[in-house]
């Protein structure tokens, strides 16, 4: 049975340029799409004790604009990939908890980096935020600008589950893809109280590199599925905040994988700082993994 991409349509460029990213990789893995746009009606509001709503188009208008962005789409994924089985779904509703709906059973949600409005969007959209913490797939967050289509795939290993499970995820894209795998693993050094023996300086340092390195042989040794005979996995241990090491090493990757949260998670209530900061700043698509439902 084929898999299924979902993809959020809003009628923004950035819900375009997520469109052709899930049409090229349904094309290399047989999947269908399900293309999904929601659709909210006039604010109501409580003001003072009194409960209204403000005036707007009828509803009607909504469903038709709805169903006239998604007929868009589909007529983009035919030019692209005439042999896609392509789902359209209009719903009303917030598009996070739409897609967050319709990411049951699916192989990954993809959305764009902001949608309408977002010239006056600062952080993250709140979209493609929302639907990193409520999502039951990968969430696949694609930005503006052209579409890396060679390289790696760029990972973040921390030794944590979510590390982890966001390496089982490279290791299969890229096989998918026919491409290698690059996992980053951080340390942060130099405590300032080392500063005065330079020798102790670099044992330390040394130390803590062959940890992360180890790091990211552990981490593969538990990632069940992943095949270091069908796909190569480059080792990257290097000093340095998490985000920017990640960043840091992303500059050819097509693709970058980060868990939704790393060590020191107390609980599941905001994206992690790390994931949150590689979303904001990275320049190509990056996928947000979770841990599988158990």
């Amino acid at each position: 049975m084929a898999g299924r991409i979902v993809v959020g349509i809003d009628g923004s460029q950035q819900s375009g340029n997520a469109l052709e990213w899930a049409v090229a990789r349904a094309r290399l893995g047989g999947q269908q799409l399900e293309l999904v746009n929601a659709y909210d009606l006039a604010p109501a509001f409580d003001f003072y004790g009194y409960h209204g709503a403000a005036a707007g188009p009828p509803v009607d208008w909504f469903i038709e604009f709805s169903e006239q962005v998604l007929d868009a789409a589909a007529a983009r994924v035919r030019e692209l990939a005439p042999g896609l089985t392509c789902i359209l779904t209009s719903n009303m509703g917030h598009p996070a908890h739409l897609l967050a709906a319709a990411s049951e059973a699916a192989d990954c949600v993809v959305v764009g980096r902001r949608g309408l409005g977002s010239a006056a969007s600062v952080l993250l959209g709140s979209v493609s935020n929302r639907l990193t913490i409520q999502a039951k797939c990968p969430v696949v967050v694609v930005g503006e600008g052209e579409i890396p289509t060679a390289g790696p795939i760029v990972v973040g290993v921390d030794g944590s589950d979510f590390g982890t499970n966001a390496l089982r995820y490279a290791t299969a894209e890229a096989a998918v893809r026919k491409t290698s795998v690059r996992a980053v693993a951080a340390y942060d050094f130099l405590h300032p109280a080392f500063t005065a023996d330079p020798e102790l300086i670099e044992r330390m340092r040394a130390d803590l590199e062959a940890e992360a390195a180890g790091t990211i042989t552990r981490a593969l040794d538990e990632s069940k599925g992943a095949d270091p005979a069908s796909v190569n996995v480059e080792h990257v241990a290097v000093e340095g905040r998490a985000a920017e090491a990640i960043l840091g090493h992303a500059d050819d990757a097509q693709l970058i994988v980060v868990g939704t949260h790393g060590k020191g998670l107390i609980r599941r209530v905001l994206l992690g700082s790390v994931s949150r900061q590689v979303l904001n700043d990275a320049d190509r698509p990056v996928a947000v993994v979770d841990l599988p439902d158990s």
